[in-house]
């Protein structure tokens, strides 16, 4: 799926976002690798995400999201949303330009896929409508902790995997 744009972008930029949308695919297809193996293993069935890549703003089951609010999941239609112009910033803003980083942002957002299907997500839904925001908060900080370890998990079993293109990432 082609990035969706809304303002010009020069032939370098594009290029670019185009290499980075290559990058994201091939990542995505590592994680539905492993995932699919880990459920499998489990007697379940791994449902793959729908990835849409982006650049300044994107409309999803979760509502609208500009660039500011970075690379999401939304469980509401379980499609990992990029957004390419990140990417720039992990490198230019985060100093942090390698392909690992680019390849965990993915990982973190299958990570709460993940969440969706094992059933945290609609516990979480609940747990929202039955404690204060403070103590919500607490939970949110431990569901962003867990697609972290859930991303590291992919990380394990992709190196175990001896994925030849993945081991220069990993």
């Amino acid at each position: 799926q082609l990035p969706q744009q809304s303002t010009e972008m020069t032939a370098e930029q594009k290029a670019a976002d185009d290499e980075r949308a290559k990058f994201v695919s091939v990542v995505l297809g590592y994680t539905e690798d492993v995932w699919n193996k880990l459920f499998s293993e489990q007697g379940s069935n791994y449902s793959e995400p729908t990835l849409v890549l982006f650049r300044d703003a994107v409309q999803s089951a979760c509502g609208s999201a500009s660039a500011a609010s970075g690379p999401f999941y939304c469980p509401g239609d379980e499609k990992l949303y990029i957004d390419l112009s990140f990417y720039q910033e992990l490198k230019e803003r985060f100093n942090a330009p390698g392909d690992f980083a680019m390849a965990y942002v993915v990982a973190h957002e299958v990570g709460h896929h993940v969440q969706k299907l094992m059933g945290t997500s609609d516990k979480m839904a609940r747990l929202r409508q039955q404690v204060g925001e403070t103590e919500y908060n607490k939970y949110s900080v431990m569901l962003e902790l867990q697609a972290d370890f859930l991303a590291g998990v992919w990380a394990h079993y992709t190196q175990q995997m001896q994925t030849p293109e993945m081991q220069d990432i990993i």
